[in-house]
């Protein structure tokens, strides 16, 4: 399966992405995210999901899986390559989304 990631929040020490599964012939799949925050030394993190095929991922499968995203982001920008990123798994029904932003188009779920 392909991934996508979509950038949805950049400082100048941290980053935020949205993981969306691409199938052929539909629209890209909302599955996770993925927070990192960069310091001189280490790449540190939370990969947050929603999706029970991560859950099918054996430890080696999910491991590289995260070694790869974080080698994309440390390569392109010239980051460390240590990193310790948090893997949790989620139930989209337990999610909520607070904000007291105007106009916020964000809909709970997504």
């Amino acid at each position: 399966m392909n991934f996508k990631l979509r950038r949805l929040v950049r400082t100048t020490a941290s980053e935020q992405y949205a993981i969306e599964a691409l199938h052929e012939g539909a629209l890209p799949e909302s599955v996770g995210k993925l927070d990192l925050h960069y310091t001189d030394t280490l790449i540190m993190g939370t990969f947050l999901v929603w999706n029970d095929l991560f859950l099918e991922m054996d430890q080696t499968a999910l491991q590289s899986f995260v070694a790869g995203l974080v080698a994309d982001f440390s390569a392109a920008v010239g980051m460390p390559e240590q990193y310790a990123i948090e893997y949790f798994v989620a139930s989209r029904e337990s999610y909520r989304y607070f904000s007291n932003v105007e106009n916020d188009e964000h809909e709970n779920g997504d």
